[in-house]
């Protein structure tokens, strides 16, 4: 049976290539020479389970020659697994290598028919969507050159506007916003994150911790063409963080990065609600609950919670306990619930970290601090950017004096 649309699934998928350690030889040298030419085994992924479902966006990371490409070739259908299987639910679009799926001496517009064409889409409908790919990718001047005339960023910049412009149900990118320059990059990480809001699966490869936070609702960790991790980005981040420092990718008992405190009053859960139940996913302006149980190991008096809420990339949003909103609790023994309601969540667009934390009233002792332990994306209502909606209403009215009648001072004329 089909997959449903947006939905991917791997089970058991193992795929090795074969590395030669001899210099290239001619057609006589190899006629002429009496030993076979010494080869290696290289297993880029092995037995690897994964399951992505719709609307996800799963951040795949990992060192240099961990799986990663590898991975999204076999997701695209580049290249197929030796082993096992790989399931793609709907339809699927890719970027994995610069001018991939360009012919170079094609034009840019006929390299944006055949690569759409490629993606199942008609004429008919590259028609309909040609100028707004062409506009996106801010080459108008170019696209009837030849594409191997194209700098790397420009065949990055059609090559994305492509790929976000087929409304697929699956999205691979593969360091996609490693070239371009700053307001480019910007403008596709709008783009995905409109994507997302269609409720469109994103796959997405990048060696930019910022850049998985930003986008990726969970992250994968590849090591040797295995998953060792999965789980939000954070934690997920942390690991990989750790083994590339030389030591394992897992905290020892106790106080580490990300946890620490005299574990008097310890948190043993915390979520994320919404108006449907838990999430990580909100609009802006919809209501947001923090909940964390929290458990004393004995009486303590006057215990106050605290939460924090940045961006992905450290920017402080807002934070606040309960001693600063004068909600004072006695004294806490055994088990209780605590909860933040936001009742119109004031974010705009964007990925968000919460930290949770317990101390006391005067917070000279922590008892528990969660650091960035939740993450949750916010996809915008109104327009505008940034990260807190300031949606307002404009304004134009004339100023005393001017002469409205005066073609050059009337308000609003081009």
């Amino acid at each position: 049976m089909a997959l449903e649309p947006g939905r991917v699934r791997l089970r058991g998928v193992t795929r090795s290539f074969r590395i030669l350690h001899d210099r290239n030889l001619t057609l006589k040298e190899t006629a002429l020479r009496r030993r076979r030419t010494r080869s290696t085994e290289l297993i880029a992924v092995r037995d690897l389970d994964l399951d992505i479902a719709p609307g996800e966006a799963v951040g795949i990371i990992g060192q240099n020659g961990s799986g990663k490409s590898t991975l999204l070739k076999m997701l695209a259908g580049i290249i197929p697994p030796d082993s096992g299987t790989v399931e793609m639910g709907g339809t699927v679009a890719s970027m994995l290598e610069l001018g991939a799926g360009f012919h170079p001496d094609f034009s840019g517009r006929e390299n944006v028919y055949m690569n759409a064409s490629i993606h199942g889409l008609s004429k008919a409908d590259v028609d309909a969507r040609f100028d707004e790919i062409v506009a996106f990718s801010e080459i108008p001047d170019f696209i009837d050159m030849p594409v191997r005339t194209y700098s790397s960023g420009m065949a990055m910049r059609l090559a994305f506007a492509i790929a976000s412009h087929v409304n697929p149900d699956v999205l691979l990118l593969d360091e996609v916003l490693a070239v371009g320059d700053e307001a480019f990059q910007r403008k596709c990480m709008g783009r995905i994150f409109e994507f997302r809001r269609r409720g469109g699966t994103l796959v997405f490869v990048s060696h930019d911790p910022s850049a998985v936070e930003r986008v990726c609702d969970r992250a994968v960790l590849l090591v040797d063409g295995a998953v060792v991790r999965d789980g939000p980005p954070a934690d997920v981040l942390a690991a990989y963080h750790r083994r590339l420092a030389g030591g394992d990718d897992r905290p020892e008992d106790g106080d580490s990065d990300d946890e620490w405190g005299t574990r008097e009053v310890e948190i043993s859960a915390c979520r994320l609600i919404g108006a449907d139940g838990p999430t990580t996913r909100f609009l802006a302006g919809a209501p947001l609950i923090v909940e964390m149980d929290v458990r004393a190991t004995h009486r303590v008096e006057t215990p106050n919670f605290g939460i924090a809420v940045h961006t992905v990339d450290g920017a402080a949003i807002y934070a606040t306990n309960t001693r600063m909103d004068s909600l004072r609790t006695d004294h806490l023994e055994g088990s209780a619930q605590v909860r933040f309601r936001v009742p119109a969540l004031p974010l705009h667009e964007g990925r968000f970290v919460v930290s949770l934390a317990i101390a006391s009233q005067d917070e000279s002792v922590i008892y528990h601090w969660l650091d960035r332990r939740l993450e949750f994306s916010v996809f915008q209502r109104s327009t505008g950017t940034g990260p807190v909606d300031m949606a307002g209403s404009w304004e134009v009215s004339a100023m005393s004096g001017v002469d409205l009648d005066s073609p050059s001072q009337m308000l609003g004329s081009t």
